[in-house]
């Protein structure tokens, strides 16, 4: 049983709170702390407790609890289905308390906590106390766990009598436990067999400790390139199996080694199988440097309720980019990578950047974004790539040219499903300065546009769909440019590319930023393209609703499907629909809008022509028409112009039914086809014609 009381007042958070910073031009990592406790809380975004639901508890699936036991330690992992701070009373005897581990300083869904200066082999019991930001606190019934003995010759202690740092693990099969803290003016650990364990034991780990210090172990044969180009902080030998790493952290020290795209990882992988990652805390900070790095992994790879703080802001390039977690599967491997449960305190470029083969589920990750194109969620191929879910994440960004879950060029495969995405926009682009990543200037342009996208779809191929997520986009302030969706696809994309179920929010704060729900973008020639399909989706917005081109690029062809359009407020610039963009000369037309559905106000009549009067711009509205008649009548629909627009035979229950256009929506005009003329027979009977105004779904009864 779960108790729930008041614990604490309501923190006064408000969604269109606006922060003063005091001094710029670099934002720290404590100031983003703030930013997320003023804008991705659920007391700031009440859209996540319809989401998540407003009775606030644990989640109790399976994988999202996880404990390991040490020697002296234990990590508890957790989490809740709404935003919280946590904390853990533990002690030796039931219900009785002795310590307590820090309260959280944010408030997050996913939760790790480590329980130090344990007694071995001993039986430990613990309560879990959590708090959400409207001060309602729930607790855990009561748990125990049992620490390691000490079993000599069991395990190795570290340091214990190893020589380092750097220390050299390389006991085949052996389990290392960390007894203290550990501080390496280098590199801290060298793992260089398989079957290796490294269990922490809830200590902390600091590496590069002293700028300029050699890495006496760089050696590429072992490590290659990118894991022997500076030091780092546990890493793997190539082609490694069964290696295990546990229960503690991992920070770069002092040394703030800067990476030119090689070393300095907290965590670095070389071509590993069958690894298991759980229970480790990354803090890193250095120029470029990345938190987690799995080279060219292989079969059995789980990396799982880890913890990645970003407090970094130096980009040097932004298509290296700097990662939280970058994953790279071999094309080899046959088991699917599995990346979950982890929290992503900060990334200031990508939180999780995946490969193929690879299921990316149940993570949050926080973007504080210093550069173009940086992602919550990243999958970018330059080839065709398969085997990609990515479902049940929650991701949350703002800064510069965030965007929450996007994808490169050229995948198929890739299923994208219950994800939440909250992306919030600012005025504050003062505090990324100098962060378009070596001098790239397309995202910040010069008429000083900063855009936020909550899903970029880039030039998708076969077997690409996204279904039942949530995002939202908000925004406020001169040159906030939103996107809740946006699509980019190219000649190549087939029509296997659909977008279903889904809720898309996009919602200017302030009058001043812009945007669109769905922005309706492509890539190359308008002619010859298949189509993408979006279907049963609602899509809400005080903006724009649909956008169909933008200065990325012309818009086309789309088939909307049974989507709900929702005008949120009144903001005098709202359009249900826009075409074209800023007087551009691209064409933009083959879309089709089928039973659609409207709420708030947006409609059909209101749609904006913004490209070049000189082009073609222009969509259909259609209805599905159900005509209910005798068993196996014919039935035959004609426009207002006498064409034939459908014709088959009623069913044997006597329905028919066909998506009859109403008309063409044109910049040059509307052109209507209704009414439309419905004709049934069957065998000697007359003919019963019935003229029918085709302007929604319906059912009409002809009976012969």
């Amino acid at each position: 049983m779960l108790r729930k009381i008041a614990w604490m007042s309501v923190v006064a958070l408000v969604a269109n709170v606006s922060l003063a910073w005091a001094e710029p031009p670099v934002v720290t990592a404590a100031k983003f702390d703030a930013f997320a406790r003023a804008y991705f809380t659920a007391v700031a975004e009440p859209d996540m407790w319809k989401t998540f639901g407003s009775d606030f508890k644990f989640v109790t699936t399976p994988e999202s609890n996880w404990r390991r036991a040490s020697t002296t330690s234990a990590v508890v992992a957790f989490e809740t289905n709404l935003p919280a701070k946590s904390y853990v009373l533990y002690g030796m005897l039931p219900g009785a308390y002795a310590y307590a581990t820090p309260v959280e300083t944010r408030s997050t869904f996913i939760h790790v906590q480590y329980l130090r200066y344990l007694q071995p082999g001993t039986t430990y019991y613990y309560k879990i106390f959590t708090f959400d930001d409207r001060g309602l606190l729930i607790m855990s019934d009561e748990s125990s766990f049992q620490t390691t003995a000490v079993v000599r010759g069991k395990v190795i202690e570290v340091p214990g009598t190893l020589q380092g740092p750097p220390y050299l693990l390389d006991q085949e099969g052996a389990t290392y436990v960390v007894t203290r803290d550990i501080v390496a003016d280098s590199t801290a650990f060298n793992i260089t067999k398989s079957g290796i364990t490294l269990d922490l034991g809830g200590n902390t780990v600091i590496y590069n400790n002293k700028a300029g210090v050699a890495d006496p172990n760089a050696n590429e044969a072992f490590y290659g390139p990118q894991g022997a180009g500076g030091p780092c902080g546990i890493r793997t030998a190539d082609g490694l199996k069964g290696v295990k790493i546990f229960n503690g952290k991992v920070e770069q020290g002092a040394g703030m080694g800067v990476s030119k795209f090689n070393g300095y990882y907290p965590i670095f992988l070389r071509r590993p199988m069958g690894l298991e990652m759980a229970g480790v805390t990354v803090t890193y900070a250095g120029g470029q440097v990345s938190g987690v790095k799995v080279n060219n992994g292989g079969d059995g790879l789980d990396l799982h309720h880890n913890v990645v703080y970003d407090q970094g802001t130096v980009l040097f390039d932004r298509h290296h980019g700097s990662h939280a977690f970058e994953v790279d599967t071999s094309k080899a491997a046959a088991t699917v990578t599995k990346v979950h449960h982890n929290l992503v305190l900060r990334a200031r470029h990508c939180g999780i950047t995946a490969s193929e083969k690879q299921e990316i589920y149940s993570n949050e990750i926080y973007v504080d974004s210093y550069a173009t194109n940086s992602y919550g969620i990243q999958y970018t191929s330059l080839t065709t790539a398969e085997k990609l879910a990515i479902h049940n994440n929650k991701v949350f960004g703002t800064g510069f040219h965030p965007i929450g879950i996007g994808a490169g060029q050229g995948w198929s495969d890739v299923q994208v499903f219950e994800n939440f995405v909250l992306m919030q926009g600012t005025t504050f682009e003062w505090r990324w300065a100098g962060g378009e990543g070596g001098g790239d200037a397309d995202a910040a342009d010069k008429s000083g546009v900063f855009p936020l996208n909550g899903i970029r779809l880039q030039k998708p191929r076969e077997n690409v769909r996204h279904s039942g997520n949530t995002v939202i986009v908000k925004g406020f302030g001169v040159g906030c440019n939103m996107r809740g969706l946006w699509l980019m696809p190219d000649s190549g994309s087939p029509s296997s590319v659909t977008f279903m179920n889904n809720r898309v929010k996009v919602v200017s704060m302030d009058g001043v930023a812009s945007g669109s729900a769905v922005d309706a973008g492509g890539c190359g020639l308008q002619a010859g393209k298949p189509h993408v399909s979006l279907e049963g989706n609602t899509i809400e917005s005080n903006l724009c609703n649909v956008q169909f081109g933008d200065h990325y690029g012309h818009g086309g062809p789309y088939i909307f499907t049974r989507n709900t359009l929702v005008q949120l407020g009144a903001d005098p610039r709202y359009k249900t629909i826009r075409v074209g963009w800023g007087g551009a000369a691209w064409d933009s037309f083959d879309h089709q809008f089928a039973d659609t559905a409207f709420q708030g106000g947006a409609s059909f009549d209101k749609i904006s022509w913004d490209g070049a009067s000189s082009k073609k711009y222009e969509f259909t509205v259609a209805w599905t028409l159900t005509v209910q008649t005798d068993p196996g009548a014919m039935v035959t629909i004609k426009n207002n112009a006498g064409k034939t627009v459908a014709a088959y035979a009623a069913d044997a229950k006597g329905l028919y039914q066909a998506v009859v256009t109403q008309g063409t929506f044109s910049s040059a005009g509307n052109r209507m086809d209704t009414p439309h003329t419905v004709v049934v027979s069957k065998g000697m009977a007359k003919p019963v014609e019935k003229t029918v105004v085709v302007d929604r779904a319906q059912t009409v009864l002809i009976g012969l």
